[in-house]
Parts: structure tokens; C-alpha cells; sequence
């Protein structure tokens, strides 16, 4: 993809354009942003730039270098996701700076991507900082992150930081719609206000369920404030056929937890059920319910047994 394909973040587009065509990107970059609004896209585009054989503007996209990373192969561009076990260890950040002082092996530059910073921890972060204080030539570090407060100050002071924000809802739908065509378009235009404009959030929304996904999680709400255990359970029961439909459940879920957060201050919601459950119970007992949801979505992750995974979920909302 090219910067100029890139969805929303004007802003941002045109200060990144400008270095591109300046040819003053600095050595570390930082991208920030909620998942879903394209960090990794971003990162991408930046990697593309870097090997670009192009001699006008880069990335052009059609240079033998750009197909290469376009199609995640080039051998200078190097990956390592902080949501895989150990990739951004402090052994593996050592391993990265070692490597980084090896000449690329056909573009002018190596990019190096460290994915989901988030999970870096200080002494990986303090490792890093030595190559960050003296980098050497033709290597560019890009990092993604959900907040550039997770990152030590050291490094932030080191490195570019770039902001990415959410779609507006009609450009977000918009986009969904050529996705999804076969879509009803109301209903696009609904998960797109849901997801507040998340582009990825949307599309991934519309992909594991929509419609369905974002009833069951009202089903699921409004069985939290009975007295009964019971229909909780067999709400939740649903979500074990299919894990990727229960992510999208539980991304509506965590959706509802905010809008309850927002009914519990005064604020309009769209949600009855939210407003219910924010009349009814405590700030407290509605962040504690916002709190579980929110590490239930990382327990799915770990490849847990779906129907442990339900009896679970059901007895923390309850709690």
C-alpha cells in the first residue's frame, strides 16, 4: 500500500509525505495508536520507503525492492511481534542490535519492526536504548505501540513519535461497504459507530459476526443483571462453537463496558441495556465487569478450551 491509499490521518500523511520527499526520516520511529487504525500499515509503508530503489519518490511501489516488501520477503526488512513469546526479550533485542551493524543485503537501507511494543519491558527497552543513543548508517527502527507512554523516556526522547487516530464513522463505513457489499449498509453504519471509526476494528467486527455478534453481546449484558447464574451461561455457551466469533463478541462486550462507563457519569448511550446496568450497579461493580472483559479477550488468545473458557467468563461477570 502507498501513503496516499492509506485511510484517514491527514494529518499525519502529509507530515510523513514531507519527510519521505525531504529525505529526513529519523532514525527510530514511533507509531501510536488503538488497534485497528493501521499501525502496522503505517510501519509497512515506512519499511517500503526505506528499501526503495526508486531514484524519485519512494515508495514507489513498482521497484523490484517494493514488491519484495510489499509481499513481506525482502531479506532487509527484519520482524519481531511482541505478542509472540519472547521476540522482544532482552536476548532478542541484543540479537537485533548485533545484527543491525551487518550491511543490507540488497537495499540501500534495513528496517527493523518492533511490533506491539507495549510488551517490552524496561530492561528490553534499556537494551535497546544503547543502539537508539548511536545507531549506525542505513538502519531504520520502527515501533508500534498502543501508547508511547509505555516506553521509557529515554527512548521516546530518541525517537519520532507519530499519532494515529480513528476514522470519522461515514469514512469508516464507507470503506466496510466496498469491503462487504454484500452487507445491509444500516448495519455497517451501526458497528462503524460502535467501533467509534475504527477501521479495523470494523471490518474485523463485520468478518467474525456483526450483527449477531453485537446481539449476543446485549444478550450477555442484559443476563448479567438477572439473579440466575443460568441464562448467563447459556448466553455465553454460544460463544464456544467459534472463536473468532467470540472475539467479536467480546470486543462488542468491551464496547457495551464503555458505554456503560459513559451512562454511569450522565452521558447519552445508545445502549439500553448499558444505561440499565449503569443505573444499577456501582462504578466500582461496572470497572470490575469493563476489567474482565477486557482479560477474558486476552484469555481467548492463549487457545483455551472454548467450554472452560464460557463457565469461567460466566462466574467473573457474576462476581
Amino acid at each position: 500500500m502507498l501513503l496516499s491509499e492509506f485511510a484517514a490521518n491527514a494529518e499525519l500523511k502529509y507530515e510523513l509525505s514531507n519527510i519521505m520527499l525531504k529525505n529526513t526520516l529519523p532514525h527510530a520511529v514511533i507509531i501510536e495508536g488503538a488497534v485497528g487504525t493501521g499501525r502496522k500499515t503505517i510501519a509497512d509503508i515506512i519499511a517500503q520507503y526505506c528499501v526503495c530503489s526508486s531514484d524519485s519518490q519512494k515508495p514507489c511501489g513498482i521497484c523490484r525492492n517494493c514488491i519484495k516488501a510489499d509481499q513481506h520477503i525482502h531479506p532487509d526488512i527484519f520482524y519481531a511481534d511482541g505478542n509472540e513469546p519472547k521476540a522482544l526479550s532482552v536476548d532478542s533485542i541484543r540479537n537485533i542490535r548485533s545484527s543491525a551493524y551487518i550491511m543490507p543485503n540488497e537495499a540501500p537501507m534495513k528496517a527493523y519492526l518492533l511490533l506491539n511494543c507495549d510488551k517490552m519491558l524496561p530492561p528490553a527497552q534499556n537494551a535497546f536504548l544503547k543502539i537508539l543513543e548511536e545507531p549506525p548508517q542505513n538502519v531504520q527502527f520502527i515501533m508500534t505501540v498502543r501508547s508511547s507512554s509505555s516506553l521509557l523516556q529515554t527512548v521516546r526522547s530518541r525517537s519520532r513519535i507519530f499519532s494515529l487516530f480513528p476514522a470519522e464513522v461515514n469514512d469508516a463505513a464507507a470503506i466496510a461497504a466496498k469491503r462487504f457489499p454484500q452487507k445491509d449498509i444500516s448495519e455497517i453504519k451501526n458497528i462503524a459507530q460502535l467501533c467509534d471509526g475504527n477501521i479495523g476494528m470494523t471490518l474485523q467486527m463485520l468478518q467474525n459476526g456483526g450483527q449477531e455478534a453485537q446481539k449476543l453481546a446485549e444478550e450477555i449484558f442484559a443476563s448479567i443483571m438477572l439473579s440466575s447464574e443460568y441464562p448467563l451461561l447459556q448466553s455465553l455457551q454460544q460463544l464456544a462453537g467459534d472463536r473468532n466469533f467470540a472475539a467479536s463478541v467480546l470486543d462488542f462486550m468491551s464496547e457495551l463496558a464503555a458505554e456503560c462507563v459513559r451512562a454511569s457519569i450522565g452521558a447519552d448511550v445508545y445502549s439500553k441495556t448499558a444505561a440499565a446496568i449503569a443505573e444499577r450497579y456501582s462504578k466500582k461493580r461496572i470497572f470490575c465487569i469493563s476489567e474482565n472483559i477486557l482479560y477474558a479477550r486476552k484469555v481467548l488468545n492463549t487457545n483455551v478450551n472454548l467450554n472452560l473458557f464460557c463457565t469461567w467468563l460466566c462466574s467473573v461477570l457474576k462476581s
